[in-house]
Order: C-alpha cells, then structure tokens, then sequence
C-alpha cells in the first residue's frame, strides 16, 4: 500500500473507521456505520464525479464486515489482497 500499512487500514476497518484510497484512477471512500444495529461496510466510488456507489455488505454478527471486503472481487475482477500493492491511501 501506497502511503500507508495495509493492515493499520483493514485494522480501521473493524472499528467503522473511514478510510479514503486511490486506486486504478478512481477514488474511494469507505465507511463502516450501523444500520438497525446491524454493522454494516460501504464502499464509494468519488471520482470521477460521474461515478457512485460501489459495494456494501451487512454482518451477521456484531463484527464489521471486513473479511468480505477484502475478499470481494469488486476491483477490475479483484479482491483488496490482490490490488493492495496499487492502492494509495490518501487523506480525503
């Protein structure tokens, strides 16, 4: 990762810490929230401005549901793992 230690940025991600990264010429922002107490992980496409939501998954438990994110194949075919050489984690 690009800026950064890509585990401190999974770590984030089970406390629903947001995170903004870039990736392939698009920006990203993720989020983790709770939605009728259930937790919940949301991934946008920002940039270009023409673009929009992206992924979302939901957990069965009172985890975030980070293992599905990194795992899901939602960039060009790929998982996080995959990709994670290529990502930037900027700022905002």
């Amino acid at each position: 990762m690009i800026n950064g230690n890509a585990n401190e940025f999974i770590d984030g991600l089970h406390y629903g810490d947001e995170r903004f990264f870039l990736y392939n010429g698009n920006k990203y922002f993720i989020q983790g929230y709770l939605e009728n107490k259930t937790p919940t992980l949301e991934l946008y496409v920002l940039e270009p401005s023409d673009s929009h939501f992206k992924w979302r998954a939901y957990s069965n438990d009172r985890n975030y549901p980070v293992s599905e994110f990194v795992s899901a194949k939602i960039f060009n075919g790929k998982s996080f793992w995959e990709v994670e050489k290529d990502i930037e984690w900027v700022d905002c």
